[in-house]
């Protein structure tokens, strides 16, 4: 997996790219203007001495390095080069010996075509100035380079800044219209874009929220009416009826219902809890096991509890009892016939049963209803199934470790 780069050193190397690309284009049509300006002054000087020469044929008196010939007496490599070409035609070439000469074909005032040739070799200046030329290029292109990468850094700094800023402006805007108002104020169009998207995902988040949160009161307001008429049922048929069992079953049903209606409302309510609100363990895990007792009994099972009476944690009692009963119903429910422990200290609470053959299964809505209470409570559940047993953990203290000891 490659390394990601920051975006400074990025932007750095392609400004150093493009001043490379910049400093090679304008180094590449300085050479060719020279070499243009070059050939221009000696095409010069060769017209005004052909110009000379076409006067006066027979002056032989010719600056130095030039020469001319009538063309049929010409050496033969400028011969060739002017076959087929008419008068006032250029040539500059290297000749067999080496030398670097321009040459003009020109039409004298006798009548005859001469060849007057300027050996330029000594004349060069852009070849011979070229490597010299190369190191200051070199150096100076280098300086730039420099240049480009401070720039570039000192440039990502500012945007740094800039944007550290806006994402502390963002974190301070405390609803989506504040975030909307601080979009229309940024100057640089991508971080109002940015912020502008932000601000309509949070929009979206709390619709949805807000939603979920009506959803959950009115289940839960929905589920009250049956159950107080249920409550209701249950204390005429306490009156009359004989099969304990089944009411026994009723009142386990109603108290299921009763304590899903309570954590209903309690997830629907809309501040978090502060922690202000304490409730004792022992006593609410104390109601539980005597609740669910018969039942783990048909079943051949055992509760037992080692809870330490003053141990109390930062909770709503509905919130609490709602975790601990489902887990235990679900220890009942999908356990084998053996101890079920309940277990607690400072740190954790750990429900722990024999497993029933039924693997990871049985943890559905509810273990989902747990997990969300939990997190409201910044709490943590954690259930894991082994062969022989099912241990399920719930910690309520941050710092406490998952290996911490709890004694059945």
């Amino acid at each position: 997996m490659t390394r990601p780069r920051t975006l400074a050193r990025l932007l750095a190397r392609q400004w150093m790219a493009y001043t490379l690309a910049l400093c090679a284009l304008f180094l590449g049509a300085t050479v060719l203007l020279l070499y243009i300006l070059e050939d221009s002054f000696l095409d010069r000087r060769l017209r005004s001495v052909a110009s000379t020469v076409a006067a006066r044929p027979t002056e032989r008196r010719l600056p130095p390095a030039f020469a001319a010939w009538p063309i049929e007496q010409a050496p033969g490599d400028l011969r060739a080069r002017f076959e087929g070409r008419g008068d006032g035609a250029l040539a500059e070439f290297r000749r067999s010996n080496g030398r670097y000469v321009h040459a003009m074909r020109i039409r004298g005032a006798d009548g005859r075509a001469y060849v007057v040739a300027f050996d330029a070799t000594d004349e060069l200046t852009v070849n011979p100035g070229l490597g010299r030329g190369i190191g200051y290029a070199t150096a100076l292109t280098g300086l730039l380079l420099l240049c480009a990468a401070l720039l570039a850094r000192a440039f990502m700094q500012r945007i740094e800044r800039a944007a550290r800023d806006v994402v502390a402006d963002a974190l301070r805007s405390p609803d989506p219209e504040a975030l909307r108002r601080l979009a229309a104020s940024q100057r640089i169009r991508e971080f109002g874009t940015l912020i502008a998207m932000q601000a309509d995902a949070w929009q979206a988040q709390r619709t949805a929220v807000e939603s979920e949160r009506e959803m959950l009161a009115y289940l839960g307001h929905e589920l009250r009416t049956p159950l107080q008429s249920a409550r209701t049922s249950l204390a005429l048929l306490r009156e009359r009826s004989d099969d304990a069992a089944a009411l026994g079953r009723l009142e386990r049903a109603v108290s299921r219902l009763a304590r899903a209606s309570a954590a209903v409302l309690w997830l629907a309510a809309r501040d978090t809890p502060d922690g202000a609100e304490r409730t004792r363990l022992a006593p609410c895990v104390a109601a539980l096991l005597q609740e669910l007792g018969p039942l783990a009994e048909a079943r051949g099972q055992r509760l037992r509890a080692r809870v330490p009476p003053s141990l109390a944690v930062s909770a709503p009692a509905e919130a609490v009892e709602a975790i601990l009963a489902n887990l235990l119903a679900n220890a009942i429910r999908h356990g084998a016939a053996g101890p079920i422990t309940v277990a607690a200290n400072d740190r954790e609470l750990r429900v722990r049963n024999r497993s029933g053959g039924h693997g990871a299964g049985g943890f559905g809505m509810g273990l989902r209803l747990v997990e969300r209470i939990a997190t409201r409570l910044r709490w943590s559940v954690d259930v894991r199934h082994a062969a022989d047993r099912t241990l399920a953990t719930v910690r309520w203290c941050p710092t406490s470790s998952a290996d911490a000891e709890v004694h059945d």
